[in-house]
């Protein structure tokens, strides 16, 4: 659109909702350039930022079975997310791999696989867990999807060095000792 003024000047109107546009796109840039202002050269240089943060994930999921809390994959995904600013990012996805157990046992077995890259250096971390489950639950999509799940958040944990408490990790070192004591006795 386009406005004259008393003297005949055209000039270029926006309108008050293209303008608030506008607005939100110049913050969106000035926000990213302080952003880009902090990636670092190098996977290792961006790892050493985000550990200076000592970030860690908020402990929001609970286990009924040990009477404890975790920390779910969407809280140590929203942990990982503080090392954009440096560069950082990550991937996971499941892959097979033929893997040999012992001389006689082999098979194909699912791997989550997460992967820690950064903007500008080619070189990543990177964390394999094939999914080992009894063959009845390697049948059971519901069991699949939990192990997939669990492997996912303490590959990622593990990756970022976040800190966590394994609750449940815990409960069965406490049964270990006092069954390791009782027959100590």
């Amino acid at each position: 659109m386009q406005v004259s003024n008393k003297n005949g000047t055209v000039t270029k109107a926006t309108a008050p909702a293209q303008q608030k546009t506008e607005d939100r796109s110049l913050q969106v840039q000035d926000n990213t350039s302080k952003k880009q202002n902090k990636v670092t050269n190098t996977l290792k240089e961006a790892m050493l930022e985000f550990q200076k943060l000592a970030v860690s994930a908020k402990k929001d999921g609970k286990n009924p079975h040990f009477n404890s809390n975790y920390s779910s994959l969407e809280s140590v995904i929203e942990a990982a997310k503080y090392g954009n600013q440096f560069g950082l990012y990550f991937t996971q996805d499941l892959t097979y791999e033929y893997i040999e157990i012992d001389d006689q046992i082999s098979s194909t077995v699912p791997i989550v696989r997460t992967v820690i890259h950064h903007v500008k250096d080619s070189s990543v971390l990177e964390s394999k867990l094939p999914i080992m489950l009894s063959k009845p639950n390697m049948e059971n999509p519901q069991k699949i999807g939990s192990a997939i799940t669990y492997y996912k958040r303490y590959t990622l944990q593990s990756l970022y060095g976040l800190p966590s408490e394994d609750d449940d990790g815990n409960q069965v070192s406490n049964e270990n000792k006092s069954s390791s004591n009782s027959s100590w006795r």
